[in-house]
C-alpha cells in the first residue's frame, strides 16, 4: 500500500505523550526535534528525503534515528551508493527499519548485478527470508552454492512469475545444472499456474522441435494438437511431443475447458496421471466461472487416477464446487485427498463435517463441529450455528472500550511502532510492532502491550495484537469501537446496523482513519474519491462530505454500503461482498448460479466468490458483525441470519 499522509494533529498527541514518559533522554523528543520528525515523515510519505537527511543530525541519537535514517535514504535507492547504505548499517546495525533498508538494497544490487557489493550485504547478516533474493543469491557468482540450496528446489518453491528465481534458472540451465526433466516439471508448474510469458522465455532451452512448438501451445493450443494427433495419431508420441501435449492441454484447460476435457477422452498417449492432472485443471478453471459441467470433471479426474494428488488449490475448488452441486460424498473425497497441512485449517475442517452430518455420521460431525466452535472466527461461528448455539455475551463482561483508557507502561519498541502509526506511516507502525511483539511471552504482556496500543488511540496496532490473543476470555479484546458516536449517526442516517458498520470498518482499516491503500482508497471505510466524487453528486446528505475527515468519511462510506444493501434485498453478505469488489461482481456471480434456499445458502455462496480477498473479506465482516452485535446490543447472537441472500431481520 502507498504510504499515508501524516496526520500533523495526532504527531503532536503522539510526541506530547512520549515526552510525559519518564524515560532516558535518547528516548525523548523536544519540541523543535518532534517538529523536525513530523517534517521528515511528511516528506518521506511524498517520497522526499531531503528534510529527513537534514534532520538526521538532530535525530540520530533518539528512538527515532533509525527511521529517520530510513527515510533519508529510501527515497533514492535507484542512486543510493554502498557507502551511503554502509554508513547506515554501522550506525543502526539492528532493527526493523535497517532490515527494511537491507532486503531493499540487496533486491537494488542485484538488479544493477553488482554482485560485489550484494555479496558483502548478503554475507554480512541473516539469510533474507524472500525467496526472490535466495534465487538472486544462488546466481550471485562470489557467493559460495554451499549457501543456497539446489537450484531446482528453489526455483519450484518460487512463484512461476518471479522474475529472480526464472533468471537464476536461466543461469544453472546454461551450466547443465538443472535437467531436461526437471525443466519439464517447472513448465508444467508455469502452465498450470497461467505463467505463460514467463514459460515461453524458456523455450531456447528445450530441444529443436519443441523450442520452436512451445509459442503454439500457448497461442493455438487446439490446433496445434490437432496439428500433431495428424501426424502421430492419438497413441503413439515421441517423448518431446508427449511433453508438450501436457502443455497444450493445461493451456486449453484455461480457456477451453470443455475442448480440453473432450481431448483427454480421445488421447490415448495420455497416462492415468496426466488424464487427472488435465482434467482437475479444467474442472478448476470452469468453476470459476460457475460452469455447471465442472462437479463432473471433477468426478471424471478422480476417476481417471484416484491415486494421483492435485495441488491443493484444485482441491480447494473442488470442494466448492461439491458444495454448489451438493455433492457431499465429493465434499468427503476432496478433503481426504488433502494432505495433512491442507486438511487441519479450519475450513476444511468445517465443510468436511458438514459433508459428515448430511451423509448421517451425526456423531462423528459433533465431535468435528465442537472442536471448532469459536465466537471470534467465521468458521468457528458457523460451527455453533450449525450445532444451533447462540452466541452469548457473558453478563459480566464489559463492553467495548470507545475511547483510549490509563496509560499503562511502554518501553521503546513500543514507543517507535506508537509514533510511526501517529506519523501516519501505518504500515511500517506494523512492521515495527509485529518485531516487538514477536519477544513477548504469554497473554498477559500481549494483552498489556493491546492495551498500550488502544490507549494511545492506535486502534490498528492493539487489534493485531488482540489477535494473537488466543481462548476469547476477553469479549473487549480487540473489538474496540472508537468514533462510537459518529458510527452510530451514519448507521441511524443511513439505515445500516451499528454493529454491520462497525465491522466493515474493523476490516477496511482497523480504525486507523487516515489509512490510504495502494490503489488509492481512503480513510476509516476505504473509499476511493471516485466514488466519494459519485456520491457527492448524487446523494444529497453526502453533497458536502469531505473524505478525509472522520465524520466525511463514514457519511460517503455509509452511504455506498448502504445503496449496495438495498440492491441486494438487505443482504449484508452481498453488500459487504459489492463493498469491496464492486456491485457488478456478485450480480454477476448470482446470475451464473444461484443456491438454493435455506439456511447454507449464504455459506456456500461465500465459499464459491471467485476472489481470495473478497471470499476472505466477507467472512470477516460478518464474523465482526456478529461480535460486535453481542457487545452493543447486550444480548445472545442467533448467527444463521447474518448469512441469509435475502434481507435481514
Amino acid at each position: 500500500m502507498r504510504l499515508p499522509r501524516p496526520l500533523a494533529a495526532l504527531v503532536t498527541l503522539a510526541l506530547l505523550m512520549v515526552c510525559a514518559t519518564s524515560v532516558a533522554a535518547a528516548d525523548t523528543l523536544n519540541a523543535v526535534q518532534g517538529q523536525l520528525l513530523n517534517s521528515a515523515a511528511s516528506a518521506f510519505a511524498q517520497g522526499d528525503y531531503r528534510p529527513a537527511a537534514d534532520a538526521l543530525p538532530e535525530l540520530e541519537n533518539t528512538y527515532m534515528g533509525p527511521w529517520v535514517g530510513y527515510w533519508s535514504l529510501q527515497p533514492r535507492l535507484k542512486t543510493m551508493t554502498q557507502d551511503q547504505y554502509q554508513h547506515y548499517a554501522e550506525r543502526f546495525p539492528g532493527g526493523v527499519a535497517h532490515h527494511l533498508l537491507r532486503r531493499q538494497w540487496l533486491l537494488e544490487l542485484a538488479r544493477r548485478e553488482d554482485w560485489s557489493d550484494f555479496t558483502q550485504v548478503f554475507q554480512a547478516g541473516s539469510i533474507p527470508d524472500l525467496i526472490s533474493l535466495r534465487c538472486d543469491a544462488a546466481r550471485d557468482p562470489l557467493l559460495s552454492t554451499s549457501t543456497v540450496v539446489a537450484p531446482f528446489v528453489l526455483w519450484s518453491s518460487a512463484a512461476a512469475n518471479d522474475h529472480a528465481c526464472n533468471a537464476m534458472a536461466r543461469a544453472y540451465l546454461e551450466q547443465g545444472q538443472i535437467t531436461p526433466s526437471e525443466l519439464w516439471r517447472r513448465l508444467q508448474q508455469m502452465y498450470e499456474a497461467s505463467a505463460f510469458d514467463a514459460a515461453l522465455r524458456f523455450a531456447p532451452f528445450l530441444p529443436a522441435p519443441q523450442s520452436d512448438q512451445l509459442a503454439q501451445t500457448v497461442t493455438a493450443p487446439a490446433a496445434w494438437i490437432s496439428q500433431q494427433i495428424r501426424q502421430y495419431g492419438s497413441n503413439n508420441w515421441p517423448t518431446g511431443q508427449a511433453h508438450l501435449l501436457i502443455l497444450a492441454l493445461l493451456r486449453l484447460a484455461a480457456t477451453h475447458p470443455a475442448q480440453a476435457a473432450q481431448f483427454v477422452r480421445t488421447l490415448g498417449v495420455l497416462s492415468a496421471a496426466d488424464k487427472s492432472l488435465v482434467l482437475y485443471n479444467s474442472a478448476y478453471h470452469a468453476t470459476l466461472s460457475f460452469r455447471s459441467e465442472s462437479g463432473q470433471w471433477y468426478a471424471q479426474a478422480y476417476a481417471a487416477d484416484p491415486q494421483f494428488r492435485p495441488r491443493p488449490r484444485l482441491l480447494a475448488w473442488m470442494v466448492r464446487t461439491a458444495l454448489r452441486d451438493g455433492d457431499w460424498n465429493m465434499v468427503e473425497q476432496a478433503t481426504q485427498q488433502m494432505d495433512v497441512a491442507q486438511r487441519q485449517q479450519r475450513q476444511w475442517q468445517f465443510w468436511s463435517a458438514v459433508a459428515l452430518l448430511q451423509l448421517g455420521h451425526t456423531q462423528a460431525a459433533h465431535i468435528l463441529l465442537a472442536a471448532l466452535e469459536s465466537p471470534w472466527t467465521y468458521y468457528g461461528q458457523l460451527a455453533m450455528a450449525t450445532l444451533n448455539r447462540p452466541l452469548i455475551l457473558k453478563p459480566d463482561d464489559p463492553p467495548a472500550p470507545t475511547e483510549a483508557g490509563a496509560a499503562p507502561d511502554e518501553g521503546a519498541s513500543e514507543r517507535t511502532a506508537i509514533t510511526l502509526y501517529h506519523l501516519g506511516l501505518y504500515f511500517d507502525a506494523l512492521a515495527e510492532w509485529d518485531q516487538f511483539l514477536k519477544g513477548l511471552n504469554g497473554t498477559g504482556e500481549i494483552k498489556a502491550a493491546a492495551q498500550a496500543a488502544f490507549h494511545h488511540e492506535a486502534w490498528l496496532l492493539g487489534i493485531h495484537a488482540s489477535s494473537l490473543i488466543r481462548g476469547g476470555e476477553d469479549w473487549q479484546q480487540g473489538y474496540v469501537l472508537p468514533y462510537a458516536q459518529e458510527i452510530s449517526a451514519a448507521a441511524i442516517q443511513t439505515g445500516l446496523r451499528r454493529a454491520f458498520l462497525a465491522g466493515l470498518i474493523r476490516q477496511e482499516s482497523g480504525f486507523a482513519f487516515g489509512i490510504q491503500s495502494d490503489v488509492g482508497a481512503q480513510g476509516l471505510m476505504q473509499v476511493m474519491p471516485a466514488t466519494a466524487q459519485w456520491l457527492q453528486t448524487h446523494v444529497a446528505a453526502a453533497a458536502n462530505a469531505d473524505l478525509h475527515s472522520v465524520s466525511g468519511n463514514l457519511t460517503l462510506g455509509s452511504h455506498y454500503l448502504s445503496l449496495q444493501q438495498q440492491h441486494f434485498g438487505g443482504s449484508e453478505l452481498l453488500a459487504a461482498a459489492a463493498y469491496n469488489a464492486g456491485p457488478g461482481a456478485p450480480q454477476r456471480w448470482l446470475s451464473r448460479w444461484t443456491p438454493d434456499p435455506g439456511p447454507w445458502a449464504g455459506p456456500i455462496f461465500t465459499a464459491n466468490i471467485p476472489f481470495q480477498q473478497t471470499r476472505h473479506y466477507v467472512q470477516s465482516v460478518l464474523t465482526n458483525t456478529v461480535v460486535y452485535a453481542a457487545i452493543l446490543d447486550r444480548q445472545p447472537q442467533t448467527i444463521w441470519p447474518q448469512w441469509r441472500l435475502g434481507t435481514n431481520p
